[in-house]
């Protein structure tokens, strides 16, 4: 078979439509011979393989296209010439209609003027068109758009050079008219943002509240690192240097006795004495501040810079938002809660709440989770508080779909007293409410379930069962991912994910409580 079988005959018979195509795309003549010339003198060196496709006109429209591109970014050595005088059966206003439409075109770029000879010269489909352009659907669409456009404001300033254009008159009239409509639109557009300028220009610091936003500073929180099997520094936690942030908190076999996995890979100890203690030391969820609560103060101790902090005492745990933006310490019967924004530790008093609506954690918002008496077997009634304005809306978490027989979200306890219980995790934009089974558990063997929801709307996400074969317990959300242990390792559950991974190997001694870990169960 001979290269260049159907080639002639290709040229013959589409020869004459890929010239008119090449003059739309260069508003030549002579540069349109030599387009043709050129894509053809290509498309040749081809020929087997394009027959072989099945398309060689689209194929040559494309290397045309293409061709007519490249020479208008080389405009210099674009072929040029000047257009001979031919007679024809125009009139003189189609031969000013033409020079218009002509002049009107050479303001498109070469893929806009491209895009409109394909789609309405050659009548070729949107999809057509992407092919031959090599380009997605809607980017055909846009170029169509802003080529029409464009065609839309040229030819009335062209009509109005020639003269004699018919309709020049009223285009130019609906011309200005889209102009002024415009510039009226977009005046009242810029109007509101000038006038909310100028009104927090006027307002004093004091009197604009700090955005409900996680702080820039915050970044992604640090990898847990295992506990050293042969630490390279053990020894007590200094007092005049930092370890780097630490990612594990062991406690150890004495009240107020803790270790920490240094972000150097070091174990070291950290004691407070018992008869001093109110609360467990515990990590912020970055790994930068360790906190624990005696009777006189809350204590904050910076394990980079070694800064230590006194806040102002609580009887509960104090707790960071899941992302460590904010810092909580829990209301008092003197005085509300008290809200600190990182990384300046400004403080945010909040008026005291109703002893039933006590704060179970902080969003990475800034808003407060709140309990509410509205609880059932299957339901549960939560309030979001926002910190500045004192506003709250409530959010419903209605969980009877993932609730097997007997089962149930609300624990009567065995306690004296009216009070039920609700053990609930906070993480990043999700919380999960444990599942309590039908009957009380009596060996260590029991399986643990989860219902996991949104912070934002209440609205359900899944059911997560941790099964395994020595021992369970929950510790907390890392972002939006579950950790929990099995008595052998620490597992974690990922967000989406039907399967745990398995984090490190524990000691069976080992009390583990990784960065950001507490307990927020709560009673209402």
């Amino acid at each position: 078979m001979n290269r260049y079988d159907g080639f002639h005959e290709f040229v013959v018979a589409r020869g004459g439509a890929l010239s008119r195509t090449a003059f739309l795309l260069t508003g030549e003549h002579h540069a349109a011979e030599d387009l043709v010339q050129s894509a053809l003198a290509k498309a040749a060196a081809r020929w087997r393989q394009i027959v072989e496709y099945g398309q060689p006109e689209a194929y040559v429209r494309r290397t045309m296209i293409n061709e007519q591109i490249s020479w208008w970014r080389r405009r210099p050595a674009r072929p040029m010439a000047e257009l001979p005088d031919r007679p024809g059966p125009d009139e003189p206003h189609r031969i000013v209609d033409r020079l218009a439409l002509g002049e009107a075109l050479d303001t498109l770029s070469p893929r806009q003027r491209a895009v409109l000879v394909l789609r309405y010269y050659e009548d070729l489909s949107e999809a057509d068109t992407a092919a031959v352009m090599g380009c997605s659907v809607g980017t055909v669409k846009s170029h169509t758009h802003h080529a029409l456009n464009r065609l839309r404001q040229t030819l009335p300033l062209y009509a109005e050079q020639a003269g004699q254009y018919a309709d020049g008159p009223a285009a130019l009239v609906a011309a200005r008219r889209r102009r002024a409509r415009r510039a009226a639109v977009a005046a009242l557009a810029i109007l509101p943002l000038l006038l909310t300028a100028i009104w927090f220009g006027v307002r004093t610091p004091a009197d604009v509240p700090p955005p409900v936003t996680v702080p820039p500073s915050v970044g992604p929180l640090p990898p847990l690192l295992p506990r050293p099997e042969r630490p390279t520094s053990v020894g007590n936690l200094p007092a005049d240097r930092g370890i780097g942030g630490a990612s594990l908190l062991l406690e150890g076999s004495s009240p107020g006795l803790v270790q920490l996995v240094g972000g150097d890979g070091g174990l070291y100890h950290h004691f407070v004495p018992a008869d001093q203690l109110l609360n467990a030391p515990t990590l912020s969820p970055d790994g930068r501040w360790l906190t624990w609560t005696t009777a006189r103060a809350t204590m904050v101790r910076d394990l980079i810079t070694t800064t230590l902090r006194e806040l102002p005492p609580s009887s509960g745990a104090p707790f960071w938002s899941p992302s460590g933006g904010w810092f909580l310490i829990p209301a008092t019967p003197t005085r509300g809660d008290l809200l600190y924004r990182m990384p300046d530790w400004t403080a945010h008093p909040l008026a005291q709440a109703a002893p039933e609506r006590m704060t179970w954690a902080v969003l990475d918002s800034g808003e407060l989770l709140r309990s509410s008496l509205a609880v059932s077997a299957s339901a549960a009634e939560l309030v979001l508080v926002d910190p500045f304005t004192e506003t709250d809306r409530k959010i419903m978490v209605e969980v009877a779909g993932l609730l097997g027989e007997g089962e149930s979200i609300k624990d009567p306890g065995t306690g004296d007293g009216p009070a039920v219980r609700i053990d609930i995790l906070m993480g990043a934009g999700v919380a999960a409410l444990r599942v309590i089974p039908r009957e009380p558990v009596t060996t260590a063997s029991a399986d643990v379930s989860m219902i996991e929801f949104s912070t934002v709307d209440g609205h359900v996400l899944r059911r997560l069962d941790l099964v395994h074969d020595l021992v369970a317990w929950t510790l907390c959300y890392r972002g939006q991912d579950l950790l929990w242990s099995d008595g052998r390792k620490l597992r974690i559950r990922r967000a989406g994910a039907v399967t745990d991974g398995v984090v490190m190997p524990l000691d069976r001694s080992d009390a583990i409580k990784p960065s950001g870990c507490r307990s927020t169960a709560s009673q209402v």
